[in-house]
């Protein structure tokens, strides 16, 4: 990847970008915070690259699979007023449509063009594929990382915010009632990443955000998200149960294994 084409990324994704922000206020805000946030992933994934070693080509296909790994959120979110997939469509498959639809990729070299529509297609899945190369499956996992790391702030900031009116997009539309689900706690006791089907309340939603420390891949991921202390912000706003502080615990201890 060379740095003048990244531009032209940048560019026609900034023109894709503007009927969207032309939109009505609920459009114009969720449009906001998806650009903001493939704006900080884009950091989060450069960062994580030149703790890496990375050298500065493989830097910027990083930056380029930042900036389009969220490309169908903008599109999902006019059409179908949510970001839960499950109620709408899967946003990295329609992300890869409209790359595809566009031509945005045509130019490039046809291994590099591959590998960025397959880790659009594959950030969002439970499990990556098998036989996957070895190249991609890399790539794919540090976007990942770089995703997940900035998904924790974005919640974080929310949760600690004092305006009190509620977010439904970021909420996932979950109602805000007592306890959590068994499923949910049993998953984490296994230190499985929590399957959105399974939540059922807010504070199932918050717990799946703990389990996101056990899909992390690098080194450079779990310091960054011990240091910030994310854990510790999201344990502020759960009830205080010996179940929960079993799951924290054992969270804690993991970040700090593999800091």
């Amino acid at each position: 990847m060379k740095a003048a084409r990244l531009r032209e990324f940048e560019d026609w994704f900034a023109g894709y970008l503007r009927p969207f922000e032309g939109g009505d206020e609920e459009i114009r805000r969720n449009t906001l915070l998806k650009k903001n946030h493939t704006f900080r992933v884009r950091t989060e994934i450069i960062g994580l690259g030149r703790d890496l070693g990375l050298p500065e080509e493989d830097l910027l296909l990083a930056d380029t699979l930042a900036l389009f790994h969220d490309l169908g959120r903008f599109e999902q979110y006019f059409r179908h007023r949510t970001f839960v997939d499950r109620d709408s469509e899967d946003h990295a498959v329609l992300g890869v449509k409209i790359l595809e639809e566009h031509q945005v990729l045509d130019r490039i070299d046809p291994v590099e063009r591959e590998l960025i529509l397959k880790a659009v297609s594959y950030h969002n899945r439970a499990v990556l594929p098998d036989g996957e190369s070895s190249r991609c499956l890399f790539f794919t996992r540090l976007l990942r990382d770089a995703d997940k790391i900035d998904i924790f702030k974005v919640v974080t900031d929310y949760y600690g915010r004092k305006d009190p009116s509620r977010d439904r997009a970021i909420e996932l539309g979950l109602p805000d009632t007592p306890g959590f689900s068994p499923e949910v706690y049993q998953a984490l006791l296994r230190k499985e990443i929590v399957r959105a089907d399974r939540l059922r309340n807010l504070n199932d939603f918050k717990l799946l955000q703990v389990g996101w420390v056990y899909g992390l891949n690098f080194s450079p991921a779990f310091e960054r998200v011990r240091r910030r202390g994310y854990l510790d912000i999201i344990r502020r706003y759960l009830p205080r149960t010996e179940e929960i502080d079993r799951i924290f615990g054992m969270a804690g201890d993991h970040l700090l294994a593999m800091s």
